[in-house]
């Protein structure tokens, strides 16, 4: 069954490549700004933390001279000359083994040994703009408890600033990935969309339609490109195989008939002889059909690409060379003279007996349509990466506006009816051509003349390969 997309009663926009690859962006740099935001916060904050406490460890060193074995009473009164010199934000407190307050500008129950952050007391604030204290609290030998803080009130500041700050960058970053993601997805599903509604009128049946291309240039363009050129293809093999019966029947038709006559002719003549002559006509017969038949299986073949499995690196200049001795004296013998100019050490990839047969064609077809006493030139070189090869003829040559029908399977034009054949050896050059990668054309070998001849280019890519020889 086929499946129509997007799927019934799912969003389409959120199914799209360009939603899920900006989502997964969203996610890598949400992921960044989180581990930004970790080095930040306690980079920033341990560092401000640890200039505070080194500066309570001073602070104590300078109140507790003997360390904890200061007396509380000598304690008390450094205490009190700290205080005396009005220090910015420092607090102190001191109290006894019994708990009660024996110096310091801070009145609160002490906490337990060690460092500790003070939030604000419930009563108020521990002095104008002072929020939060950094302090440590250090045990005496003689039992009292010392605490020595500073303004701590700028960490949570910082705090707070960095959180918030992370907050807003955390959720544009998410935001921005995500309206991004909607925008490129919606781009890319109504480029989707227009392929999908393209493709759903081909197979309705018009093989005319092409996917649209939006002109950017971008991988959507590169591909519809190369599909339109798929259905080009199609198209062209599609019309072939529509003509192709007409063709055949009517190709089939005389020697058919020739042949039911030729039995008729057989049964109403009992003489051995005259049936042995109708037998051998009739074999005539069936044997043009089987021709025509095999070689529209061979042209079949060729265009499906199937014969580039057998493909080598082959020898162009002796195959070619070879084909002229054979057809230089037939040539003769029929009024015609074939000259050869073929490059030494010429090599392509491809199929010999496909290359073989392609030239024999071309040369053979010279020879039957460029009428009385002809010359006919064959050069083959090397052109850079290329290997051109051109088959020439001062004959009457082919239209231009006839060439089309000259390369269509069965496109015998009306003065080459008469001849013997069907109409399939430019139709079968050419697809040879095209299973090599070549570049197949006709033109005028002499532009303007009476008789302006043909000319048959063939351009194949040259093989990377050492030549031989």
């Amino acid at each position: 069954m086929t499946r129509l997309w997007p799927a019934p009663g799912h969003p389409a926009i959120l199914r799209t490549s360009g939603v899920r690859l900006a989502a997964l962006g969203a996610a890598v740099a949400a992921m960044g700004a989180v581990i930004v935001f970790v080095v930040i916060y306690y980079g920033t904050l341990g560092s401000l933390r640890q200039t505070l406490d080194a500066s309570i460890t001073n602070e104590i060193g300078e109140i507790l001279p003997q360390g904890t074995a200061t007396p509380a009473a000598e304690a008390a009164g450094a205490i009190n000359a700290a205080l005396a010199e009005k220090p910015f934000r420092i607090f102190y407190a001191l109290s006894g083994p019994n708990g009660a307050a024996l110096a310091g500008n801070l009145r609160l129950p002490l906490p337990a040994p060690g460092w500790h952050t003070l939030d604000t007391p419930a009563g108020g604030a521990f002095a104008q703009g002072v929020m939060e204290l950094r302090v440590l609290v250090v045990r005496l030998r003689d039992g009292a408890s010392l605490l020595v803080g500073v303004d701590g009130t700028m960490i949570r500041r910082l705090n707070d600033l960095i959180r918030r700050s992370f907050l807003i960058g955390f959720g544009l970053t998410l935001s921005l990935g995500l309206a991004a993601g909607i925008g490129f997805g919606r781009k890319a599903l109504a480029r989707v969309n227009a392929v999908s509604l393209a493709s759903r009128e081909i197979m309705a049946g018009d093989l005319s339609r092409r996917i649209p291309l939006a002109g950017s240039g971008d991988e959507f363009d590169r591909l519809a490109e190369t599909v339109n050129a798929m259905l080009d293809r199609m198209q062209h093999l599609m019309e072939n195989l529509a003509a192709v019966g007409n063709e055949i029947a009517h190709d089939l038709r005389s020697p058919l008939a020739r042949l039911r006559e030729t039995l008729e002719l057989a049964l109403r003549d009992p003489e051995p002889a005259a049936t042995g002559t109708a037998i051998a006509e009739a074999i005539a017969q069936v044997d043009g059909a089987l021709a025509l038949c095999g070689a529209v299986l061979r042209l079949a073949q060729i265009e499906t690409g199937a014969r580039r499995a057998s493909f080598s690196n082959i020898d162009l200049t002796d195959l070619l060379n070879r084909l002229v001795e054979t057809y230089e004296t037939v040539a003769e013998e029929a009024g015609h003279r074939l000259i050869a100019q073929v490059t030494p050490r010429l090599a392509i990839r491809g199929d010999a007996q496909l290359l073989n047969q392609m030239f024999a064609n071309l040369i053979e077809n010279a020879m039957t349509h460029a009428g009385g006493p002809a010359r006919i030139g064959l050069v083959a070189r090397a052109e850079a990466t290329r290997v051109t090869v051109r088959l020439t003829d001062d004959g009457p040559g082919i239209a231009p506006d006839h060439r089309g029908a000259a390369l269509r399977r069965f496109g015998r034009l009306d003065p080459a009816r008469h001849r013997p054949g069907y109409g399939l050896g430019l139709p079968l050059s050419a697809a040879i051509a095209e299973l090599h990668d070549a570049v197949f054309t006709l033109d005028d070998a002499t532009q303007g003349a009476n008789r302006p001849g043909l000319t048959v280019t063939l351009v194949f890519p040259a093989s990377n390969a050492p030549r031989p020889g």
